[in-house]
């Protein structure tokens, strides 16, 4: 795949999950979060199935064993992500989620044993000031809504750097495949086991979990696998940084959730940063010097 083209692709993802904001906040009025979970990831599962099926019945050892491990987090991630925007409030939840941003490229830097590119650290600092603004949260005191989000930002994290070390050794297009199926298995067994599984009663809610499915799930973990062997582990991170500014969007639609003005500083504040930590600037040459006017990234 053309790695412009990744690019674009990889910031088309966070377009699709800032959707499942609301989405969620619609389901979670009468569904628990592993039922949630499972549904979109069994009928993505199906779906994809459906869509990829010469590639993903092409399995083997490895090929499983890696769907599962990043079909447990991805399963592990969602769930968090839905009981800790049901216990804080939309502001806290979107930013601590959204601080996955920040941690990707100081760990994948860490993994890599090298320091982060200068407009990697840029780009972060400004991002983080957006979504902050964003926000507008209060977080003089963490409680048990704000924790979990803040531990689905590290799983989350863990996913994307695991993920695309994955893509990497197996054939991408399945790994995201029976990743889904996995995670709509674990996240089945855990409703049963813990909660009692539930399913979506009113058209509204039918409405909601093949949404969740189909756009969140199986477009989203879809292409983000697919374009992850062409897409350093830091675009991608700073790609979700988006997902906060498209949740607000879709939320003022679906919800009626509206923006004040500071907020929207803060989206825009979000959109310079993704773009002086990604976009790749041309070299100047003069004299017969050439002069960098920006590093350009490298994929590892």
């Amino acid at each position: 795949m053309d790695r412009k083209k990744a690019i674009a692709l990889s910031f088309s993802v966070p377009v699709a999950w800032g959707f499942s904001y609301p989405l969620m906040k619609i389901g979670m009025d009468s569904m628990n979060a592993t039922s949630i979970v499972a549904l979109r990831c069994i009928i993505a599962f199906a779906a994809c199935l459906l869509l990829f099926h010469k590639h993903a019945v092409r399995i083997n050892r490895d090929l499983m064993v890696r769907a599962a491990i990043i079909g447990a987090i991805m399963a592990t991630e969602i769930t968090c992500m839905c009981l800790g925007s049901s216990l804080t409030s939309a502001s806290t939840a979107g930013f601590l989620q959204s601080l996955t941003v920040v941690i990707v490229p100081f760990a994948n830097a860490a993994l890599l044993r090298r320091a982060p590119e200068r407009k990697v650290l840029i780009g972060t600092a400004i991002v983080t000031c957006g979504m902050l603004l964003l926000s507008g949260a209060d977080f003089t005191s963490l409680n048990p809504g704000a924790i979990i989000m803040l531990l689905s930002a590290f799983i989350y994290a863990g996913h994307i750097i695991i993920a695309k070390r994955f893509v990497e050794e197996v054939d991408p297009l399945a790994l995201g495949v029976w990743q889904l199926g996995f995670g709509g298995l674990f996240s089945g067994i855990a409703a049963f086991t813990f909660g009692g599984f539930t399913l979506p009663s009113t058209p509204s809610e039918i409405v909601v979990i093949v949404a969740l499915a189909l756009v969140c799930s199986a477009y989203g973990f879809i292409t983000q696998t697919l374009v992850q062997p062409h897409v350093p582990a830091e675009t991608t991170g700073f790609a979700f940084s988006l997902e906060p500014v498209c949740s607000a969007v879709f939320s003022f639609f679906l919800v009626g959730e509206v923006l004040s003005s500071i907020a929207f500083f803060g989206a825009a504040l979000i959109l310079t940063g993704v773009m002086v930590a990604t976009v790749e600037l041309p070299r100047l040459r003069a004299h017969g010097h050439a002069h960098m006017a920006g590093a350009p990234e490298h994929v590892s």
